[in-house]
């Protein structure tokens, strides 16, 4: 299987046509599954869409299009847009009706950038946001990257209220 990914860019049509091409190659059945970085890490402020009408125009024509499900990458998964509480993902999937993965400094108080400038970072509580995001039905799915990489067993230290230990840049030296 080929994983293809691509950038959203000016030209929305082709950003279709690039989905529906794909939902024709892997037929109905397949589930084919869109990820966005709303974010840049050289400009924290920059956003893809203004409004939630800006982003109803982003996502629903790709969920028309094919895509079954969305995984949507903030810089901090708990923080609300569009002046609510509900986060880009919870905005999807309230827009699309379909699955959605919330991803962003989960268990983490500070950017992969601060941490590469040697600022450091500690692990931090901030599931109970993630839970009650759960529960409300916002999103459906999380994922996990930095805290991972500190804490490979995450969920059974979540799961047995053990604490978790601080991801610190240094760790990627580990990785093979």
């Amino acid at each position: 299987m080929e994983i293809i990914r691509y950038q959203i860019g000016r030209s929305f049509g082709s950003d279709l046509a690039i989905i529906q091409e794909i939902r024709r190659s892997v037929g109905p059945t397949f589930p084919v599954t869109l990820r966005f970085s709303t974010w840049k890490q050289q400009d924290y402020t920059a956003k893809l869409a203004e409004t939630p009408d800006e982003w109803a125009a982003i996502v629903v024509p790709l969920s028309e299009a094919g895509v079954d499900a969305f995984h949507i990458s903030q810089r901090r998964y708990w923080e609300g847009e569009f002046g609510s509480e509900l986060n880009l993902a919870g905005w999807t999937k309230k827009f699309t009706g379909k699955p959605t993965v919330t991803v962003g400094s989960v268990a983490l108080n500070n950017s992969m950038v601060e941490m590469m400038q040697g600022f450091g970072g500690s692990a931090v509580d901030n599931l109970d946001r993630l839970l009650s995001g759960f529960e409300r039905g916002e999103y459906d799915m999380v994922a996990i990257g930095r805290a991972m990489i500190a804490n490979p067993d995450w969920v059974k230290r979540v799961q047995n209220g053990e604490p978790l230990k601080p991801y610190a840049v240094d760790m990627l030296k580990t990785l093979d």
